[in-house]
C-alpha cells in the first residue's frame, strides 16, 4: 500500500512541474519579454466604438470597475502589449485571425487563449479584485451582449509607451 502511494507521488510530480513548465511558456509566449509602461489617462468627450476591420477582429478590452482605479492593468496579445486600462476605462484594436493568447497584468498574470474570426468582435474584461500589494486581475471573455452593455458606461483609456 505504502508503495502504491509513494508510486503515485513519484509520478505526480512530473505532471506538476510540465504544468509549471508550460504554464511559464504560455505567460511568455502571451506577455513577451519586454516589459512596457504607459501613460495613460481618460477620456471622458470620446466614446469611439468602431467596428471589425474586412477580414479582422476587433478586441475591446473592458475594465468595468472602479475598485483600485489608480493601478494599471496592462493588455498584451501574443507577446505585444497593445493598451493599459484604469478604472472604468476600455480601449480596442484590431486583430488578425487565428488563435491568440492574451495576457493582463497587474500585481499579477492572467492568460486567456481565443480563436479569432474575421469580422467578429470580442469583449475582453480584465475582471479587478483586492490583491495584497494592488489590483490583481482575470481576464474573462465576455458574451457581446455583456461586453456592449458594459461599454456604453466606461471611459476611453487614453495611453502612450513611457520611454
Amino acid at each position: 500500500m505504502l508503495a502504491a502511494v509513494l508510486l503515485a507521488a513519484a509520478l505526480a510530480e512530473p505532471v506538476a512541474a510540465s504544468a509549471d513548465v508550460e504554464n511559464e511558456l504560455n505567460k511568455t509566449a502571451a506577455c513577451g519579454t519586454v516589459e512596457i509602461n504607459f501613460s495613460a489617462k481618460t477620456d471622458k468627450k470620446q466614446h469611439p466604438t468602431p467596428k471589425s476591420e474586412t477580414g479582422q477582429a476587433m478586441i475591446y478590452v473592458l475594465r468595468p470597475s472602479m475598485m483600485g482605479s489608480a493601478i494599471q492593468t496592462k493588455l498584451a496579445m501574443d507577446g505585444e502589449w497593445k493598451g493599459v486600462n484604469r478604472g472604468n476605462t476600455y480601449f480596442y484594436f484590431t486583430a488578425e485571425p487565428g488563435e491568440r493568447l492574451f495576457c493582463s497584468k497587474s500585481e499579477n498574470v492572467s492568460l486567456l487563449r481565443l480563436n479569432l474570426e474575421p469580422n467578429k468582435t470580442y469583449f475582453i474584461q480584465q475582471k479587478i479584485r483586492m490583491g495584497a500589494m494592488k489590483a490583481r486581475n482575470e481576464l474573462i471573455e465576455m458574451t457581446e451582449e455583456e461586453g456592449r452593455e458594459k461599454l456604453r458606461k466606461l471611459n476611453l483609456s487614453i495611453f502612450e509607451e513611457k520611454h
